[in-house]
């Protein structure tokens, strides 16, 4: 359970940092961070992730990452636009493709735990 906890620590740390990067374009260089290795990074934590969960044993997983995925990256949105920050890219909350993105996770794992629960009904 602590590598599902390290490998989303890890993501949303990425995250922020993307974020961060694009609403204050500049800030990683300044700090002396390559863009490229916070993406080797995120793809790397997502491929552990993929191999790691086991939706029938790790279900309360299912319900907290998703959750915390969505709400954290939308609540610092509403901090960098709050501090000043104008996204480079156009993400903000009022981009269709962020909600998107955020309806698609949510059926992702909601189908995912669905699953996990059919398999636990029918193991049980």
């Amino acid at each position: 359970m602590k590598t599902y906890w390290l490998i989303s620590v890890v993501l949303l740390l990425n995250l922020s940092l993307l974020l961060i990067n694009d609403y204050f374009p500049g800030t990683l260089e300044a700090i002396g961070i390559p863009v490229w290795l916070l993406f080797a990074i995120m793809a790397v934590m997502i491929v552990l992730s993929a191999l790691r969960l086991k939706p029938d044993k790790e279900k309360h997983f299912l319900i907290i990452f998703p959750v915390v995925s969505v709400i954290y990256p939308l609540l610092l949105l509403v901090v960098l636009t709050a501090l000043g920050g104008e996204s480079a890219s156009g993400l903000s909350l009022t981009s269709p493709i962020l909600w998107i993105g955020v309806i698609v996770t949510l059926a992702v794992f909601r189908r995912t735990y669905r699953k996990a629960q059919e398999e636990e009904a029918q193991q049980g």
